[in-house]
């Protein structure tokens, strides 16, 4: 056991002494980085370092870095050539750089924004100007009159209150005049009859037939739906009555005269074709030679309020 332990220790040191003569033998550690011979190993300086020969009839290649594989970029299609969506219009060229920019025609970017505007029309003359109707040129009204007695005499004047009606047709000339014709009917009196030799009487009513056979009508024009008017016409008159003959008998008879018509009124606008309207008229009755009432004249005047659905176009 002792004689092992003796033999460790020699061993140890032998190893030791071994170390420390190629340590001295090497000379100091160089500094990292310094390039160093592989035949002495000892350090040379980069300026006094040669190259190796190499034995004839052999080369050796220079150490190259292998070829990186390049990278392929996906390639950006040139604005023009894009097919544009059907009925499109095609894109135009991006300018090249550095050219000047194009501008939109009438446009001037050196200072100036828009082309002068031509120069304005002639102003035209307020007389030339034609003023046309507010609602359409025609219309046609329908009429319901209520007529009673003013004054005259008996026969050719009204001799009760009475319902009528009539129609009227007429066209705007502008919207100031208007020339109409229309025509109209009521009740004119009514007369009580005794029979000859009796107590018995009969109660005939007398009707009159208006015949407007031309009116002016004149429109006072205003911004708002209701207008104004008067108007003034006249035409025939027909009396359809009962008048005894030369025997007593009391027989139906026609008489014809002359009319005149005078209203004075107003058309509210309901819609853009149709009218309601409200108007007074004056009317007077004419017949010469009335049957019952001798020679001459005979004149009546009458007054009828109207109210009236006016249809327009």
């Amino acid at each position: 056991m002792m004689m092992l332990r003796s033999t460790m220790i020699a061993f140890a040191g032998l190893l030791a002494l071994g170390a420390g003569r190629v340590a001295a033998a090497q000379g100091p550690v160089p500094a990292p980085g310094t390039p160093i011979t592989p035949a002495t190993g000892k350090v040379i300086a980069p300026e006094d370092a040669a190259p190796v020969a190499q034995p004839p009839g052999e080369a050796i290649p220079a150490p190259t870095e292998p070829a990186m594989p390049m990278e392929t970029l996906p390639t950006t299609p040139v604005p023009g050539a894009v097919a544009p969506y059907p009925g499109a219009a095609a894109p135009r060229p991006y300018p090249a750089p550095g050219a000047p920019a194009a501008g939109a025609p009438g446009f001037d970017y050196g200072g100036e924004m828009m082309t002068p505007l031509p120069p304005p029309p002639k102003p035209l003359a307020v007389s030339t100007i034609s003023r046309g109707p507010w609602r359409g040129h025609g219309w046609m009204a329908l009429r319901m009159t209520v007529t009673g007695p003013v004054g005259g005499e008996l026969g050719a004047r009204p001799g009760v209150l009475s319902l009528g009606g009539g129609v009227d047709f007429g066209w705007r000339i502008s919207n100031v005049l208007g020339l109409g014709m229309g025509l109209s009917g009521q009740i004119h009196s009514r007369i009580k009859v005794r029979e000859v030799g009796t107590n018995d009487t009969v109660r005939f009513n007398n009707g009159m037939l208006y015949w407007d056979a031309a009116f002016l009508r004149v429109f006072l024009p205003m911004k708002r739906r209701f207008q104004p008017y008067f108007e003034v016409g006249g035409g025939l008159a027909r009396l359809n009555h009962h008048a005894p003959d030369g025997s007593g008998t009391v027989g139906s008879v026609r008489s014809y005269g002359g009319q005149v018509r005078a209203a004075l009124g107003f058309e509210g606008w309901v819609s853009n074709t149709v009218t309601l309207g409200f108007a007074g008229t004056y009317r007077l009755n004419a017949f010469r030679e009335l049957a019952g009432h001798g020679p001459g004249w005979t004149v009546g005047h009458g007054m009828q309020g109207v109210i009236e659905l006016g249809l327009h176009w």
